[in-house]
């Protein structure tokens, strides 16, 4: 009964949320892959419906359930890389090697439904292990389709991790502030994922064996629940990280329009952005590094919320490449470092002339979050705004 009431949950998400979606494919093209990580969460959801209500249905729902799980990772894939995506996102012929275990599962889902109807009985719901011919092979392509697809799922964790820690390092690059950008829910989502991949091979292969309380399909289907909801809501509320700079950026590149011997490259590796054969020059880096200075002080640029890499330089009419560069090689700092700097500062001295609340000084200052404001703070100083402040009136009252 419970593995129907987590079922019916599941899909009630998918069916809620996936309609809403496909009415945003236009604009937010990012929401496609997502849809299909619903889609085939669902799929796999109807399991105990299909068991329940339609037997008759039971071994097509097995042929075809392969290739829902082969089409979720790589789905769950390109929806990160949509997010993380300094441009907008969309499917490149490039990416087709990704969808090509999908061909190995249709084909195993052909072998499944060319068997005989006591073929597949013998193969899924018998115990008896006097299996051979034509069903020997069957079984044996399905359990490399297990094993294939647990290799699959330990590829796409990684690379999706590999993926988000190199956004974050970007997103230090062109933002002042990351709040609410850095996909703090993924190591959830992944944490999730594992526990209950993990949980669900050991329920196929060990709950008749053992018969424990501790192994139930209501378990497996109540985790798969936890990831439809936690991934819909994420897909509800969460916009990719660069989505406010598409325009920015694609205006920057058009304007600068790098020669050869100005190429940028990333070193995902290093987490590190190296400038080969760059031409900016010493001189002409200390020139902007100056102006970048005076600039930020006099105006107080820093004020603004919203600076971005891309604003700032199209301020100072410098290309954005060469304002990172001049940041990352001159000042020894990333974008997101040198504003937050350059906040704290002002906050310090707030801190020290007046009695406002550390709340309204962080937003006076540019902040758009408490939290923000104490990290940079901490980072900055070694201590928080309300100790910075008890030890300066200390220190002003011994004079």
């Amino acid at each position: 009964m419970l593995e129907l009431i987590f079922a019916a949950m599941a899909l009630g998400i998918v069916l809620l949320v996936v309609p809403y979606f496909c009415l945003q494919l236009q604009q937010s093209k990012h929401l496609m892959p997502l849809s299909i990580v619903l889609l085939s969460l669902a799929f796999i959801a109807t399991g105990p419906v299909v068991f329940t209500l339609w037997p008759s249905l039971v071994f097509a729902y097995i042929a075809l359930m392969p290739l829902a799980f082969f089409t979720l990772n790589p789905a769950l894939w390109f929806y990160i890389k949509a997010l993380t995506a300094e441009q907008p996102w969309r499917f490149k012929g490039a990416d087709g090697w990704h969808v090509l275990p999908l061909g190995f599962a249709g084909v195993l889902a052909v072998l499944i439904q060319s068997l005989s109807y006591e073929q597949r009985q013998l193969l899924f719901f018998s115990e008896a292990s006097d299996v051979a011919g034509y069903t020997l092979l069957v079984a044996i392509v399905f359990l490399a389709a297990v094993l294939l697809w647990l290799g699959q799922s330990c590829f796409y964790l990684w690379l999706i991790l590999s993926r988000v820690r190199s956004y974050r390092r970007k997103l230090r690059q062109v933002f002042a502030e990351d709040s609410g950008k850095r996909l703090a829910w993924l190591e959830m989502l992944v944490l999730l994922l594992l526990f209950s991949w993990s949980y669900a091979v050991l329920n196929l292969m060990l709950a008749e064996r053992l018969n424990s309380v501790l192994l139930s399909d209501a378990l497996v289907l109540f985790c798969l629940l936890l990831v439809a909801w936690l991934v819909a809501w994420c897909g509800l509320t969460q916009q990719p990280g660069f989505s406010e700079t598409y325009k920015l950026q694609a205006a920057c590149t058009e304007a600068e329009e790098l020669k050869p011997d100005q190429t940028e490259t990333t070193d995902a590796a290093q987490g590190l952005t190296k400038y080969q054969r760059s031409a900016l020059g010493e001189q002409q880096s200390a020139r902007i590094a100056a102006k970048l200075q005076q600039t930020m002080q006099s105006e107080l640029l820093y004020l603004d919320e919203t600076l971005t890499l891309y604003k700032l330089a199209e301020h100072l009419a410098v290309p954005a490449h060469y304002l990172s560069q001049t940041l990352n090689q001159s000042l020894q700092m990333s974008f997101f470092e040198y504003v937050n700097q350059a906040r704290v500062e002002a906050a310090k001295q707030k801190l020290k002339q007046s009695d406002d609340s550390v709340l309204s000084i962080a937003m006076a200052v540019g902040f758009n979050a408490r939290s923000s404001f104490y990290t940079a703070f901490k980072t900055n100083t070694g201590q928080s705004p309300a100790q910075f402040r008890a030890a300066h009136r200390q220190d002003k009252q011994l004079l």
